[in-house]
């Protein structure tokens, strides 16, 4: 689900379902496996010649676990979380991600491919005035 308000910030909704426990960065306790709305609001970045949006945040929040006292522990918490660290839980919890391609792939550290393509997709379109 999609929202967008005047004050030129996009809200996205969605909701996750983990078969088994994980585990995010930054967090001393694991998640339990269950439900989980994530909320990613962006806000419209002024001045560009095309409506582009940047990420200001992503939280998590537990909707259901059948684990009854991690559900009691944490429920009506909101979390914020880094986005690549909650991409590769997924990926992971559904066995599309082995731990030690999650570990080459951290936030932290980034092949020489991967620096290479974010700067290319960062400056796409950009030209230094010569044709």
């Amino acid at each position: 689900m999609e929202v967008a308000d005047m004050t030129n910030l996009k809200t996205t909704q969605k909701t996750y379902v983990f078969a088994a426990p994980f585990t995010l960065t930054g967090f001393d306790h694991s998640f339990s496996a269950g439900q989980y709305n994530v909320e990613i609001t962006e806000e419209m970045m002024e001045g560009m010649s095309f409506v582009a949006y940047k990420r200001i945040a992503t939280t998590m929040r537990l909707i259901h676990s059948p684990d009854t006292f991690f559900h009691a522990r944490i429920f009506n918490k909101t979390f914020n979380i880094d986005p690549r660290e909650f991409d590769i839980a997924i990926l992971k919890d559904r066995h599309q991600c082995s731990d030690e391609i999650a570990l080459t792939h951290s936030t932290s550290e980034l092949s020489e491919f991967d620096r290479t393509a974010i700067s290319v997709s960062e400056n796409e379109g950009m030209t230094d005035g010569t044709y």
